[in-house]
């Protein structure tokens, strides 16, 4: 079998083959989080998409396409779908023409040169993410699923006696600092990947995947539901949230029900709310509707694109959205909606300063043992161009 990931099926124009009113996915509902990479390289839980489908494809014959492709019986798949062992045989089963639909949502198609498909309901749920939000939502669930994938047959490392440990769903990796601190795995298992560092007084509660070279400061206070990328550093108060890879909020304050993303710095005193004074439910500006989307959530945070920084004492309010590459230094609250390349300093907007950013740039990769590659300086260009 043959499966080719897609964040568009209008290609093959296959809504206008249906008869049934469906939606598929589309890659700006998941804006700032997809302007730089695709949807399949977002962490939902320990692994990307990516990752969680090449471990199935080890179990099936699958084989993925990396361009497009018209071959007759080839698969086209959703990039948003979190994958399972069900859903995978689903897609196993399809034939030419035969389009796999879950609550009116579009999974897969097999495709055909024929032109004309016909719908097979899947009964089974199907975890998507149709909107930022389920980054997070869906990050506990995930570590647990993930978790039990990666420790079958594998030996944790022995943690030292000054820890405290609760439960037993722990797994350490080589070369892991931790001294005197508290492990909670009761509600959920906790993943620390190689090389992390986890300074004393750090209270950690599962379920929690903390990246490869991560670093927790001391007294840091992680309450569980919560994703840690590569070498990113924590402090302060954090809950069902994802950080990204090489993303910095080392200092106190409050981050909730939040989505933060690659190479992001968050002041010292930066916090966020996540729930609104009248108790009502938190709406949040969606790229893909160009406007305001009610959640349904009583509680939702801050969602924060590749590449910004904010300084100290950024204060976030409910549902407040940030793009990509913007240089934010305010001590009142941030409008809920920044763009990207927003260069906001003492209460006014100023000029966007785009080859200072890139400079920036390079320094920040240099320093974190990075090179900056040319596909993303070329990408970040065309962003710029098209949105500042």
């Amino acid at each position: 079998m043959k499966i080719f990931f897609t964040d568009c099926f209008d290609s093959i124009q296959l809504l206008d083959k249906l008869s049934s009113p469906l939606t598929t996915f589309d890659r700006k509902s998941l804006y700032p989080f997809t302007f730089v990479k695709s949807c399949l390289d977002l962490r939902v839980g320990i692994l990307t998409l990516r990752e969680k489908w090449q471990k199935l494809a080890l179990e099936f014959d699958v084989h993925y396409i990396t361009a497009h492709s018209n071959e007759e019986g080839v698969i086209w798949l959703s990039e948003n779908v979190i994958p399972s062992v069900v859903l995978l045989q689903a897609i196993q089963r399809l034939g030419a023409g035969e389009v796999l639909v879950w609550g009116g949502y579009v999974v897969a198609c097999c495709y055909t040169h024929m032109g004309s498909y016909r719908v097979q309901e899947f009964d089974t749920s199907v975890d998507l993410l149709k909107g930022v939000e389920d980054l997070f939502l869906l990050t506990g669930t995930e570590i647990t699923r993930d978790f039990n994938l990666l420790v079958q047959g594998v030996q944790s490392f022995d943690i030292s006696v000054t820890n405290q440990l609760l439960g037993n769903d722990l797994y350490v990796a080589a070369r892991v600092s931790m001294e005197c601190a508290t492990l909670n795995t009761l509600q959920g298992p906790i993943y620390i990947d190689e090389d992390v560092t986890i300074m004393e007084g750090a209270h950690l509660r599962g379920p929690l995947y903390l990246g490869k070279g991560a670093v927790v400061k001391m007294g840091a206070t992680i309450y569980g539901n919560v994703s840690i990328g590569k070498q990113s550093v924590i402090g302060g108060e954090i809950g069902n949230s994802v950080i990204g890879d090489f993303s910095a909020k080392g200092h106190h304050g409050y981050l909730g029900c939040s989505v933060i993303g690659d190479w992001c710095n968050l002041g010292a005193g930066t916090s966020n709310s996540n729930l609104k004074n009248n108790l009502k439910a938190v709406s949040i500006y969606d790229y893909a509707l160009d406007g305001v989307r009610d959640t349904g959530l009583l509680k939702c945070g801050t969602f924060i694109g590749d590449y910004t920084r904010l300084g100290i004492n950024s204060a976030l309010n409910t549902g407040t959205v940030i793009g990509i590459a913007s240089m934010l230094a305010d001590t009142s609250f941030y409008a809920k909606f920044v763009p990207s390349f927003a260069w906001v300093f003492d209460g006014g907007a100023q000029t966007y300063e785009f080859d200072k950013f890139m400079a920036y740039l390079e320094t920040l990769y240099a320093s974190k043992g990075e090179e900056l590659s040319e596909q993303i300086k070329d990408k970040l260009n065309q962003l710029n161009k098209k949105y500042n």
